[in-house]
C-alpha cells in the first residue's frame, strides 16, 4: 500500500500564494528603492574621483556602479521568480531568483577586475591624485547613506525572507568597508603617502573578492539542491505524530523562502488506505507549521514493506 501525498493538494487555502505574490511586490519595491541610492552613489564617488584623480575613489565608484546593476538584475529576477508554477515549471520559478543572486556575485569578480586594471595603471603612469575638500565630503555622504541602505535592507530580506535582498545587503556592505578604506586612503594622500591609494584599491580587490565568492558559494548551494533542512529534526518532529513508527530517505531543497521537502513516513500495515492517507496528512501539516516550509511529499508506507525489500533483496 502506497500513498503519496502532496502539501500543496492538501487541504490549504489559496492565501499563501497570494502571500508569496506580496512578497514578491514588496521586495521589488525594496529593490527599486535601493536602486536609486545606489545610483546616486555610484555618480557622485565617479564624478568626484575623477575630479581628484584619485583611483581608489573612482574603483569605489564602479562598485557602488555594481550595486545598481545587481538591483536591476534582482528585479528582473525577482519578477520572473514571482510566476505561478506552469506545466514546464511545476515547482514554480523560484530559481530565477537564485540566477539573479549568482549574477550579483559575477559582478563583484568583475568588480575586482576593474580595480586591477586601475592599480595596473597608476603603477605604470605614476600619476598622483589631488584630493580636496569635496572627495571628503562626497565619501563621507555616501557612507552615511550605505549605512542607512545595508540597515534598511538587511531588515526587509529577514522579514520578506528573500536570499536577493539579504545578498544584495552583503554586496553594500562591503561597500560600506572599501568606502572607509579609501576615506583613510585620502587622508594618507593628503598628507603625502601617495602609494596608500594603491594600496587601498588592491585592499578593495580582497575585500570584494571575497563578498562574491561567497554569494556565488551560496547560491550554487541552492541551483545544485544542497540539502537546507536538518534531517534528524525532520524525523523528529514527524515520529511526534501519533501512529508514525519509523521515517526515513529524507531530502531537502530549495531556499528558506521556497523550501521543498519529501520523506518516506512508516505505519502499520494493517492500516485501512484512508487511515494511512489521512496520517500522511497529519504528517505534513505539522512539518510545514513548525519548519515553515512550502512543500512537503510524504510517501507513506506499512512497516511491513521495508521487511518485504530485505526479504527480496537478500
Amino acid at each position: 500500500m502506497l500513498t503519496v501525498i502532496n502539501v500543496l493538494e492538501s487541504n490549504r487555502p489559496v492565501t499563501p500564494q497570494k502571500t508569496g505574490r506580496s512578497n514578491r511586490q514588496n521586495v521589488n519595491r525594496v529593490l527599486w528603492q535601493i536602486l536609486g541610492l545606489n545610483l546616486l552613489v555610484a555618480a557622485a564617488k565617479i564624478i568626484a574621483g575623477i575630479a581628484a584623480g584619485s583611483i581608489s575613489m573612482v574603483a569605489d565608484g564602479f562598485h557602488s556602479s555594481m550595486d545598481a546593476s545587481s538591483n536591476v538584475i534582482g528585479l528582473v529576477g525577482s519578477t520572473i521568480a514571482g510566476h505561478p508554477p506552469d506545466g514546464n515549471h511545476p515547482y514554480g520559478h523560484q530559481k530565477y531568483e537564485t540566477f539573479a543572486t549568482l549574477g550579483i556575485g559575477l559582478l563583484l569578480l568583475l568588480t575586482c577586475w576593474n580595480v586591477i586594471k586601475s592599480v595596473f595603471t597608476r603603477l605604470t603612469e605614476g600619476s598622483a591624485p589631488e584630493i580636496t575638500t569635496l572627495s571628503f565630503a562626497v565619501m563621507i555622504i555616501t557612507i552615511i547613506l550605505n549605512i542607512v541602505v545595508v540597515t534598511y535592507e538587511r531588515k526587509q530580506g529577514r522579514r520578506l525572507k528573500s536570499s536577493l535582498l539579504l545578498a544584495d545587503a552583503a554586496h553594500t556592505k562591503s561597500d560600506i568597508f572599501v568606502s572607509l578604506s579609501v576615506l583613510a586612503s585620502l587622508a594618507a594622500v593628503k598628507m603625502g603617502w601617495l602609494w596608500m591609494d594603491v594600496a587601498v584599491a588592491v585592499v578593495i580587490v580582497f575585500v570584494v573578492g571575497h563578498t562574491g565568492w561567497q554569494i556565488i558559494r551560496r547560491a550554487s548551494d541552492v541551483l545544485t539542491d544542497c540539502a537546507i533542512i536538518d534531517t534528524t529534526l525532520v524525523e523528529r518532529i514527524a515520529l511526534s505524530v501519533e501512529g508514525v513508527q519509523s521515517c526515513h530517505k529524507i531530502r531537502s531543497r530549495g531556499t528558506d523562502q521556497a523550501a521543498h521537502l519529501d520523506l518516506h513516513i512508516q505505519v502499520n500495515g494493517q492500516m485501512s488506505l484512508e487511515q494511512a492517507h489521512w496520517l500522511g496528512h497529519l504528517t505534513q501539516e505539522k512539518l510545514q507549521q513548525q519548519l515553515d516550509i512550502m512543500d512537503v511529499l510524504v510517501h507513506v508506507e506499512p512497516v511491513e514493506f521495508q521487511d518485504l525489500n530485505q526479504q527480496v533483496q537478500a
